[in-house]
């Protein structure tokens, strides 16, 4: 479904992608460790459309790793999810000479594959599905809430 609205908007200049960002904004969380100095590179991995996503993250000072259309024939690899998210994160890091994800912010078990390679991993509202996956795969993680 995601692919096939996403094709639909592909072109579509008649959207305010802002007004969607500023009516969501009022549910953004203050996540401290966001706002550390330390941290060079701040990437926004997302399954979300890159057509609002980029707008959160340049707000936020991110880089935005989201979902795009490239092509035009349905792909699987189409979502930044899961494994194509794990990969696209470090793809894009190598770029950049970095060889290591440091610290991981996440809510969803579907970001499993990064989780298991980051040095610090963070979990927002985790459910408790996340918490005892990571439990039985030694996993060490954080939460805030």
């Amino acid at each position: 479904m995601k692919y096939k609205i996403l094709r639909l908007l592909k072109n579509r200049n008649d959207i305010d992608y802002n007004a969607f960002v500023n009516s969501i904004s009022p549910k953004k969380r203050f996540i401290p460790q966001l706002q550390d100095p330390i941290f060079d590179i701040k990437i926004l991995a997302t399954a979300a459309p890159s057509c609002y996503a980029n707008i959160i993250a340049k707000n936020e000072g991110l880089v935005c790793l989201g979902t795009d259309i490239k092509n035009t024939k349905f792909n699987q690899a189409f979502e930044n999810s899961k494994t194509n998210k794990k990969e696209n994160v470090l793809k894009y890091l190598e770029n950049q000479g970095v060889h290591k994800v440091d610290t991981f912010i996440t809510d969803h078990i579907d970001d499993l594959p990064l989780i298991k390679i980051a040095a610090n991993n963070i979990l927002v509202n985790p459910n408790v599905e996340l918490q005892e996956e990571l439990k039985q795969n030694s996993i060490s993680f954080e939460v805030i809430s």
